[in-house]
């Protein structure tokens, strides 16, 4: 019996998974770059992981890894907006799966999103490979509550290689201690001890490389999503303030002109009057003349450029109820491409490593919640 425990003990120590290194190697990588001399030029050095070490034979996915990043950067309306919702609403943003099987939503939203990416990798890898994750709840899972967690904290948090060689790492410290553990190590070999350039190597650099790539388009579809849901409580209010702008603008406009009428009114009287004032009044007529000309252009332009806008809009509202939407399609296309654009805009003015302490601290408990579920998992068949 003393040896039955100790065995006990011993195969327990076994099943301990340490995922403390691929976390530091995540934190390393995503730490932002200001924090070291404060001017934020300061180049991370890339950590030489098994995912994000470079090589020439994985270099055209090089070319286009830092493209299917999803970074979340804080927007206080929308994780406000996170806080009124009613938890089925809340589910509904992040609704994958029902059932087992994959929603029709969210197959199509993800085909949609996944079919304008630009990826290098092989396309019998793309459709396979994205078949099987699109199966696998376990990872979507843990990606999925990043995307809660980041919205609902309103921190920066980023799905990039780094935090996919994270994660890959508890699930792969898992499979070995659990292989140690039932006596299976024999012919067992884990893909992070591949040699180098081996082809088995780059089919497991390709096969993370479209991980990424269908993870972070998952959060975008579910960020796509949370836009639609502040269009349905908020949109109306900002069409509103746009035509309020509008309008304001134009009468501006009108003032203007109105002022210019008048100005060549009372230059009409004054010279009626006699010269008194001599050139240096008509001097001083003249340059009131080219600021108030000048404003008037200034104002028309502005008003043309919000008239160019409205046009535009127009002819995305036609497009779109061609294809079988409506005006409210195409203006909420309209403040998508917008939303994403800015987005992406800070993003890169922050830096590819915006990824916070408190971030990484978020990654690491999700990381070992995930841990969990893998050892919950065999038990629970047993």
């Amino acid at each position: 019996r003393p040896a039955t425990v100790s065995t006990a003990a011993a195969s327990q120590e076994s099943m301990i998974i340490d995922i403390g290194p691929a976390l530091l190697r995540a934190k390393e990588a995503m730490s932002d770059g200001a924090g070291r001399d404060g001017s934020g030029s300061t180049q991370i050095e890339r950590p030489a992981g098994p995912l994000t070490t470079s090589h020439p034979c994985v270099r055209h996915l090089d070319v286009c890894e830092s493209r299917h990043c999803w970074r979340w950067v804080p927007d206080a309306r929308l994780s406000a907006l996170w806080g009124e919702l009613t938890a089925e609403e809340r589910a509904r943003v992040v609704e994958t799966h029902s059932g087992g099987q994959a929603v029709t939503r969210f197959c199509k939203e993800m085909a949609t999103q996944v079919r304008l990416k630009d990826c290098r990798a092989s396309d019998k890898a793309k459709k396979s490979l994205g078949a099987v994750f699109m199966l696998d709840q376990h990872s979507l899972s843990i990606y999925k509550e990043m995307f809660v967690v980041a919205v609902e904290q309103n921190v920066p948090l980023a799905i990039n290689m780094q935090v996919i060689e994270a994660v890959d790492g508890v699930v792969q410290d898992f499979c070995a201690a659990r292989r140690r553990h039932e006596g299976r190590e024999l012919g067992y070999r884990d893909p992070r001890a591949f040699p180098e350039g081996s082809d088995l190597w780059v089919q497991y650099r390709e096969r993370e490389h479209v991980r990424l790539l269908w993870m972070s388009t998952m959060a975008k579809v579910f960020e796509i999503r949370l836009l639609e849901l502040w269009e349905a409580h908020h949109g109306a209010e900002e069409r509103e303030a746009a035509q309020q702008a509008s309008l304001r603008a134009a009468m501006e406009l009108l003032a203007l002109e109105e002022g210019g009428e008048d100005g060549k009114g009372g230059g009409a009287d004054g010279a009626a009057g006699g010269g008194a004032s001599g050139s240096s009044g008509a001097g001083l007529k003249e340059r009131r003349k080219r600021q108030k000309r000048r404003k008037r252009e200034a104002a028309r332009e502005a008003l043309g450029e919000h008239k160019e806008a409205i046009r535009a809009a127009e002819l995305r509202a036609t497009s779109s109820r061609e294809n079988g939407g409506d005006d409210i399609d195409a203006e909420f296309n309209r403040r998508v491409l917008e939303h994403l654009r800015t987005r992406a805009e800070e993003a890169k003015r922050n830096g590819p490593h915006s990824q916070t302490d408190r971030g990484n601290a978020i990654l690491k408990t999700l990381c070992e919640k995930l841990k969990a579920q893998l050892e919950e998992e065999p038990s629970s068949g047993q």
